[in-house]
């Protein structure tokens, strides 16, 4: 895997799974209609982190209804379907609230679809950086951002997507804007505690 900090850019080598060309799919479709970047899970899945997910988070811009609305209609002609609602202005209303997600055929794995609403989240997109899988490319949150967002929900499994992304790419971040992100999060605790059990760091030594 190589990473050109300049570019932001990732190039992996990557064999695309199910989960993959599903999220390939989805995206070829919506970055037509609106900008976005994956956050969460599947950017450790992405970047070589092998384990099961149900899905794919993805953060957007506010869009205005006659974008969404064309949006969906491109969705549900190439066989997607929102799982909250069939309703385009009921979807749209939801939207300003919470997450809505978009499957095909069954209902995992499926799109996370959610607003911008933070600070982190507007950087996450502000600073996205670009995975390249062949013919194909993914926007991802910054590893930075990642690691501490990942401590922050401190779950085992995300505990272990934070390492596993540290791990590969510990010689390349920025370790001053992760501190920054550490702090503004309160892991520091969590962070320290990575570092200093490696491989046997569990959700249990953070109490």
């Amino acid at each position: 895997m190589e990473y050109d900090k300049e570019k932001k850019e990732i190039r992996t080598t990557k064999i695309l799974n199910e989960l993959d060309k599903f999220t390939i799919e989805f995206i070829d479709i919506a970055k037509k209609f609106v900008d976005y970047v994956i956050v969460s899970g599947y950017v450790a899945i992405l970047l070589g982190r092998t384990r099961a997910s149900e899905d794919v988070d993805l953060l957007i811009p506010q869009m205005k209804k006659e974008t969404f609305v064309d949006l969906w209609e491109k969705l549900k002609s190439e066989g997607f379907e929102c799982l909250n609602t069939t309703n385009i202005d009921g979807a749209f209303s939801m939207l300003d609230e919470h997450a809505i997600r978009f499957a095909k055929g069954l209902p995992i794995p499926n799109i996370e679809f959610k607003i911008i609403k933070t600070d982190l989240d507007k950087h996450a997109l502000d600073n996205k950086l670009k995975v390249i899988l062949d013919d194909y490319f993914l926007y991802v949150s910054p590893i930075e951002l990642q690691i501490a967002c990942k401590l922050y929900l401190g779950s085992q499994k995300d505990l272990e997507d934070a390492k596993h992304l540290h791990d590969i790419f510990k010689d390349k971040i920025n370790k001053g804007e992760l501190l920054d992100f550490i702090k503004e999060l309160d892991v520091k605790d969590r962070f320290d505690l990575m570092e200093e059990y490696g491989d046997t760091y569990r959700f249990r030594d953070v109490g």
